[in-house]
């Protein structure tokens, strides 16, 4: 059974980081509704907390695009380095996504 190239596989990284990307702005939409639930008195108190933790998911988000372009462009014009790039940031983006709601989970008091 021969390994498949990163190329072939592209088609998966698409559909991969496109759901992760969905995830990301689920929980980005979480997070924007937490913080609108607050009185306008109260947000100043608890602003940048909300601001760090939307950035952070943001940048999730932002990496998981960025593995669909790859993966599109590794696809598309039969380029394996572009592919394997692809695959690198999709890992990166899952790991940065477990972070972040690890981050969320730990700062529930």
């Amino acid at each position: 059974m021969a390994i498949p190239s990163a190329v072939e596989v592209s088609g998966d990284v698409v559909s991969a980081s496109t759901a992760l990307a969905g995830l990301i702005l689920v929980f980005l939409g979480a997070t924007s509704t937490s913080y609108d639930s607050y009185q306008a008195t109260e947000r100043g108190a608890v602003r940048s907390r909300y601001q760090r933790r939307a950035w952070f998911a943001f940048t999730g988000f932002a990496l998981a695009l960025l593995s669909v372009l790859l993966a599109l462009i590794g696809k598309w014009l039969h380029q394996e380095s572009a592919a394997v790039a692809a695959m690198v940031i999709f890992v990166v983006a899952l790991f940065w996504t477990l972070l972040a709601a690890v981050f969320s989970v730990r700062e529930i008091k």
